[in-house]
């Protein structure tokens, strides 16, 4: 094993990848998790956070949390928990970010008992099981700042609670003798105060840090909007629509409708009403949920997540640009619009601006006059520019009756669309040969799909692992080999029921 920390202690965080890590897997994977983690380059082992109440597909508990390990750049995140009763202990699973095309590709590396010893599975890139919460495109899920709940150090700006520090305490007592947790560089660290709240001498100093959940997020926050201006920048419509978006992010320019050519400004100002409405009932609803996670715990001090105002930038990307944002924010609950960072992260309303600016010289000095006015220079600029552009995009683009995308309930699935292959799995599972599941009820199915305590999470999870090749003797269904389109079919239609169950 000292042979894999020479090899791999001192890579540079941004030189570490996947490759790089499927390379120590080939090298060490016999020896499990275990082995693996202690290879790992010093960056990932000594920059972690620790989940002691997850919702992920591997389990945690206060002594035995669940290790996310990002180091300093999160372009890798590999994560394991600690206890073998616990879901998804026998896997790593892993986050990356790659910036040809700022996408995040997420996996599960998964050690069995074979004839031979340990083997080794690795799933393909964003496996069903993965996009069923991650979505597609893919994209981590981490609360946004100021709260983590479930999670260390799950206020910012304060210290441990009491029940915090007694957790600390258990996990600590075992972490120096725990065949993965001793790996972990620094872990006493997480028990000082210091590690949360720097004190008046540091912030003096200028030597203030900010806490492990902080800047996780705020590197994860950074490779979102990156992902996020890809996906819109794709878009044929998005160049005519810069000026508009950019006003949109920045806030303060006045009606959005004055942005558009005259002739759509009152079907814009109509619309743009209930869409705002709408979006600040699911941060209510959002914002009350993600409390209510840290509230039962019996915790008298909460802290109110604010939610970013991206309200009219999602009005112009959804009813212009026909792109849904309803996965843009980083928050467990999803269906709500929560975009906060860390202070002096990149948001996108500066991504955006940025953009511009590199084909628009004179935004640079109207900006540097602005005043927040009725007659600011800045805002009248980008009023012009994007009538301007609107009216020419328009004139050669009519714009639909509406095409603003609104949420909708998706439809469970009725018979005629459900894949052929599922009659034999409702077959197996509704007389004696399977354990019952009501395969051939899709109303049934959805809620039972949300159940957990499969070994995998919850049934859905544990379905999706049993369709995929990386599942081996437990694949299913039992007895025949189906191929790709065949399983992505199966796939798509759990996911879709799953989906369905959720909004009733």
């Amino acid at each position: 094993m000292s042979v894999m920390l020479v090899a791999f202690g001192d890579v540079r965080a941004a030189e570490f990848d996947f490759e790089s890590l499927r390379t120590l897997v080939d090298r060490s994977g016999a020896g499990g998790v275990e082995a693996v983690v202690a290879a790992l380059p010093e960056d990932l082992r000594s920059r972690y956070t620790l989940v002691f109440d997850s919702r992920s597909l591997q389990g945690a508990s206060w002594s035995n949390p669940r290790a996310v390990l990002f180091g300093s750049t999160a372009r890798l995140v590999v994560t394991f928990n600690g206890e073998p009763s616990q879901r998804g202990y026998a896997a790593l699973e892993t986050m990356e970010f790659i910036p040809a095309g700022n996408r995040f590709l997420f996996r599960e590396i998964s050690f069995a008992p074979g004839v031979s010893g340990l083997e080794v599975r690795i799933s393909d890139p964003n496996p069903a099981r993965c996009a069923s919460c991650h979505g597609d495109p893919a994209r981590p899920i981490w609360d946004a700042a100021p709260l983590w709940p479930g999670v260390y150090g799950e206020r910012y700006g304060s210290g441990l609670s009491e029940r915090e520090q007694q957790g600390l305490k258990e996990f600590l007592a075992l972490e120096a003798a725990h065949p993965r947790y001793r790996h972990l560089l620094g872990a006493g660290a997480l028990a000082e105060r210091d590690t949360y709240v720097s004190d008046s001498h540091a912030r003096y100093d200028g030597g203030a840090a900010e806490p492990p959940n902080a800047r996780f997020s705020a590197l994860l926050a950074t490779y979102n909007v990156k992902a996020i201006l890809t996906e819109l920048a794709a878009q044929p419509a998005f160049s005519a629509h810069l000026d508009l978006l950019v006003a949109a992010s920045d806030g303060g320019c006045g009606a959005l409708e004055e942005f558009y050519p005259p002739a759509m400004r009152a079907t814009v100002a109509a619309e743009y009403k209930e869409f705002a409405a709408s979006g600040r009932t699911n941060d209510r609803l959002q914002t009350a949920a993600k409390s209510s996670r840290r509230e039962g715990r019996g915790s008298a001090r909460a802290t109110r997540a604010a939610s970013s105002d991206v309200t009219p930038l999602r009005y112009v990307v959804e009813r212009d640009l026909g792109v849904s944002t309803q996965r843009w924010t980083l928050a467990f609950e999803k269906g709500s619009y929560d975009l906060s960072a860390p202070s002096g992260t990149i948001t996108l309303a500066g991504a955006l601006r940025a953009w511009l600016s590199r084909g628009d010289g004179a935004l640079a000095g109207a900006a540097a006059y602005r005043t927040f006015g009725m007659e600011d220079p800045y805002c009248a600029h980008l009023r012009r520019a994007s009538v301007d552009s609107l009216t020419f995009w328009y004139a050669n683009h009519p714009p639909a009756e509406s095409a603003l995308r609104r949420p909708q309930a998706a439809a469970a699935p009725v018979n005629g669309s459900q894949p052929p292959l599922l009659a034999r799995c409702a077959a197996c599972h509704g007389g004696d040969v399977a354990p019952l599941i009501p395969f051939s009820d899709p109303a049934a199915l959805a809620s039972r799909l949300a159940a957990g305590g499969y070994p995998h999470g919850r049934l859905l999870d544990e379905i999706l692992y049993r369709l995929a090749p990386e599942a081996g003797a437990d694949r299913m269904p039992r007895g025949i080999n189906i191929d790709s389109d065949e399983r992505r079919a199966l796939e798509r239609y759990f996911i879709a029921v799953a989906a369905a169950g959720r909004l009733d």
